[in-house]
Formats: structure tokens, C-alpha cells, sequence
């Protein structure tokens, strides 16, 4: 018998380390359901829309592009070279809203951010 038998056991699901961080393989009915806030997580799907590229030009000039996954909108902090229909893996942080994405995998590249 579980020692907390109010509180409901979640199996966490594999992992999988990219860089420096280690990463949940999740379904995104996984995130819907709000058990994976906070934590590294990838996905995996193919590109809903056209990506949308937008450029700062602050003290540091930067990029930022967003686009959708199996309903999921993610943020990933630079210009890869990605279109609608194309499948890709997002390794980023769950924030509940979006993934804020640290790496994306493409059949032909690898995009990552400064760790």
C-alpha cells in the first residue's frame, strides 16, 4: 500500500540528455494536463503553421521564432531554418502556456541556444 493514498503516483516517463540537461519524453496530453510545468520536456510533431520570425533590435540585437506543434506553442529563442509541414523535435522548458525551447531537431539540423 502506498504511504499516501490521497496522492496520485505519476510514472515519469524516460529521458533523454541533450547538452547539458536532461530532458522528459512527453506526449503533449501529458503537458495538457499540467504534471510537467516547470520541467525540461521534448516533443515531437510536425510544424502546424508558418513559422513566425521576428527580430529585436535592443542593446543585443536577437531573434525570436514561434511557431505550433500538436496544438502547442513554442518559443524558441533564435532564426531556424524551419516551414510549415516540416517534422521536428522541441527540447525546451514547459512553462503552461508554451515550451520555451532550448534546442529544436530537424531531419538535417540540430538548433541550439547558449547554455
Amino acid at each position: 500500500m502506498h504511504p499516501y493514498p490521497n496522492i496520485k503516483v505519476i510514472p515519469m516517463p524516460k529521458r533523454v540528455k541533450l547538452g547539458h540537461h536532461y530532458y522528459y519524453i512527453v506526449s503533449p496530453s501529458d503537458l495538457r494536463d499540467g504534471n510537467f510545468r516547470g520541467k525540461n520536456v521534448v516533443v515531437d510533431g510536425m510544424v502546424e503553421d508558418k513559422p513566425v520570425i521576428e527580430f529585436y533590435t535592443l542593446d543585443t540585437p536577437s531573434w525570436r521564432a514561434t511557431f505550433h506543434i500538436n496544438g502547442l506553442t513554442i518559443e524558441f529563442p533564435g532564426n531556424p531554418c524551419l516551414g510549415k509541414g516540416e517534422y521536428v523535435k522541441v527540447y525546451g522548458r514547459y512553462v503552461g502556456d508554451c515550451i520555451k525551447a532550448n534546442a529544436l531537431e530537424t531531419e538535417k539540423a540540430i538548433f541550439t541556444t547558449e547554455d
